[in-house]
């Protein structure tokens, strides 16, 4: 079984489709640059959202080896994707914002 399937679930066999239900988290990453422009990335390979948050964190620590990851506070009036981070260098200045969500699950026809 492929390591992004979370859940697999059989199509009755009355001759429509067998598949499997996948879901992958997706990551949205953007590491703040003000001389070069903000780097922004986006991956849906992780299998659940540990693997995400670690990723970005990863990513951070290239920047600097003393990321600190909050939740974003954001005021009731201002959108945001659910689960927004920031993250803070050694200094204190923001270097960067993510967020890991799962995707909606998408049913994959199986061979055979």
């Amino acid at each position: 079984m492929d390591g992004k399937l979370r859940n697999e679930r059989l199509v009755p066999a009355s001759g429509f489709l067998v598949g499997r239900i996948t879901m992958n988290v997706l990551l949205i990453i953007v590491i703040f640059n003000f001389e070069a422009g903000s780097e922004v990335e986006t991956r849906v390979d992780f299998e659940d959202e540990a693997a995400c948050h670690a990723a970005a964190l990863d990513a951070f620590l290239t920047v600097d080896k003393n990321a600190e990851i909050r939740a974003m506070d954001v005021p009731d009036e201002q959108e945001m994707l659910e689960g927004t981070m920031i993250v803070y260098g050694e200094t204190g200045g923001e270097i960067g914002m993510y967020a890991c969500n799962v995707l909606r699950a998408t049913l994959q026809r199986q061979d055979g």
